[in-house]
């Protein structure tokens, strides 16, 4: 079992690249001994996330999306920002999240933190 690693992805901003970054975090929950729940709760997360930057990204003519998996003890952390390519920096523009993406996440995930092309979340493994 891995105990601490740090993985970064670039993904071109396309919703086809989605499955993608599911696959990665579920794989990284496995690896840090989640619950099969757990790790559902996760690939949802990881979902919700990458699309909502990615939409954010094609708004503002954004190509790719840099993410970055973070495991530490019984901890997976799930950052991601709009690429910095050739379209420049994330502009810090708002980034309204309705009530529904809100309550899935919140159910999902124990912390998270969208805005401005760049978003967070937070899932630990339960004590076993």
């Amino acid at each position: 079992m891995i105990e601490q690693a740090e993985i970064n992805v670039t993904i071109p901003a396309h919703s086809r690249f989605v499955a993608l970054t599911r696959v990665i975090a579920a794989s990284l929950a496995a690896e840090l001994d989640f619950t099969i729940d757990e790790i559902a709760d996760i690939r949802v997360g990881a979902d919700e996330l990458t699309s909502l930057l990615i939409e954010w990204a094609e708004d503002h003519g954004i190509g790719a999306v840099e993410i970055r998996y973070c495991l530490s003890g019984h901890t997976l952390e799930i950052e991601a920002a709009v690429g910095s390519g050739e379209a420049g920096e994330p502009r810090p523009e708002a980034q309204t999240l309705d009530s529904i993406t809100k309550q899935i996440l919140a159910a999902v995930v124990d912390s998270f933190e969208i805005e401005g092309g760049r978003g967070r979340i937070v899932k630990h493994r339960a004590s076993s």
